[in-house]
């Protein structure tokens, strides 16, 4: 009953505040600002780790964090977190690791010092630099443009992450450390957005030593959401209905979507954001501890835009890895074809290492199966030992240590010695 009082309480706060301090023009509980609320949380018996930002969180496991900021070609500043190794001599190149479509920089620790693999990396000597693409929570800012006021800002897919944030963070990173190739580790769109910057920009293939690939996605053929492949063939008219109505932003954590996520994975983790994910990713309940997804409730919806949601549905209902679908006049004026233009992945040279999971909705095992057979430089297409392997688990499973974190050091190692 305490319960069930509590998330009543906190829901109405959420609720009052957010209607009382927005931030967007546009009407509707979508767009209103809610703060972080962190007494009410603390009250509520939140674990802290829900709601730490990344260096917080880091600092508070005795990991020394540094906050850079990177400027894209387009004007778009990214935030970037660098992990110092726990090391007197750092190993290898720097590692570049970039997050999915939903999420942050955040996922790479908040498994705690066992799991997160950023905190693996560090612990094995490595300079790890964990950044963030446009839009999210920790890169929402522009040299020009408002992401509260000017619609531009939201104008972009992960065409512009391939063609824009990567290259900056990459170029920066390597200007920071002196060194003249970084590894890159990319999960879910990290992936989509590191393909379409070496096929783009393929002189960016010599400065990658080596690239991993957890839960890679180019191909969506066999798309295992059948509700989002009957909305795929509209999605054109989703976006115009989203633009229209001043949704450029959606599921950011500043918004109610993300209010409710946070609660809900607090309270029942298990019954409420475990079951979310088996319906989205495939996960088999009990494979991530709930104490991991009570916080990653908290670092989830880090803020999309809605035409990144376009392209990817672009991608289900043409069954091509091509770029983003301006209609036959925008086409012809930005690519000189009145078609989007395929990614020609023969053009990604650098060695890349897929690893995928035999039960995982949104990165099937057909599809990566034929990212691989177009692949150059292919060094290993790993799927995990683990039938029960779903997206996520790649950064927060149980069994990381023992199905993946091996493998992703060995190969690390062998590139970079």
């Amino acid at each position: 009953m305490e319960k069930i009082i509590l998330s009543v309480i906190y829901l109405l706060h959420v609720v009052i505040v957010s209607c009382g301090t927005g931030t967007s023009e546009v009407p509707g509980l979508l767009n209103f600002a809610i703060p972080d609320a962190r007494s009410l949380k603390k009250s509520l018996r939140f674990d802290e780790d829900i709601y730490l930002n990344f260096t917080e969180l880091a600092n508070k496991y005795k990991y020394a964090t540094e906050e850079h900021r990177v400027v894209t070609e387009d004007g778009y500043i990214l935030t970037v977190f660098r992990i110092s190794p726990k090391c007197r001599n750092v190993t290898g190149y720097p590692i570049i690791l970039l997050h999915g479509i939903f999420d942050s920089s955040d996922v790479f620790i908040l498994a705690g010092p066992q799991n997160g693999l950023g905190y693996i990396l560090t612990e094995n000597c490595y300079d790890v630099w964990a950044a963030n693409h446009r839009g999210n929570v920790y890169s929402r800012n522009h040299l020009t443009f408002d992401p509260n006021k000017d619609p531009e800002y939201w104008n972009y897919s992960f065409d512009e992450h391939g063609l824009y944030d990567l290259p900056a963070v990459i170029d920066y990173v390597m200007k920071s450390t002196g060194r003249p190739k970084v590894n890159y580790i990319g999960h879910s769109q990290g992936t989509t957005d590191f393909f379409s910057m070496a096929s783009l920009k393929p002189d960016y293939n010599a400065k990658i030593q080596l690239s991993v690939h957890l839960a890679p996605v180019v191909f969506l053929k066999n798309f295992g959401i059948p509700i989002l492949k009957l909305l795929a063939p509209s999605v054109h008219s989703l976006w115009d209905a989203f633009d229209k109505a001043g949704l450029s932003e959606v599921l950011a954590k500043h918004q109610l979507a993300h209010a409710i996520m946070e609660y809900s994975c607090r309270f029942a983790p298990d019954a409420i954001c475990g079951t979310g994910l088996y319906v989205t990713t495939g996960y088999i309940s009990g494979t991530i501890s709930s104490r991991t997804l009570s916080v990653a409730g908290g670092h989830l919806f880090s803020g999309v835009s809605t035409k990144s949601l376009a392209h990817l549905g672009q991608l289900i209902a043409s069954q091509k890895f091509q770029r983003y679908d301006e209609g036959t006049p925008g086409n012809t004026e930005r690519y000189g074809t009145p078609r989007p233009p395929e990614y020609d992945l023969s053009k990604v040279t650098s060695p890349v290492l897929l690893m995928t999971g035999q039960n995982d909705f949104l990165s099937p095992l057909e599809d990566v199966n034929e990212l691989a057979s177009k692949l150059p430089n292919l060094v290993e297409n790993v799927i995990i030992p683990n039938k029960t392997w779903s997206h996520n688990n790649h950064l927060w499973g149980k069994d990381v240590w023992k199905f993946e974190f091996p493998k992703i050091l060995e190969y690390i190692k062998n590139f970079n010695s």
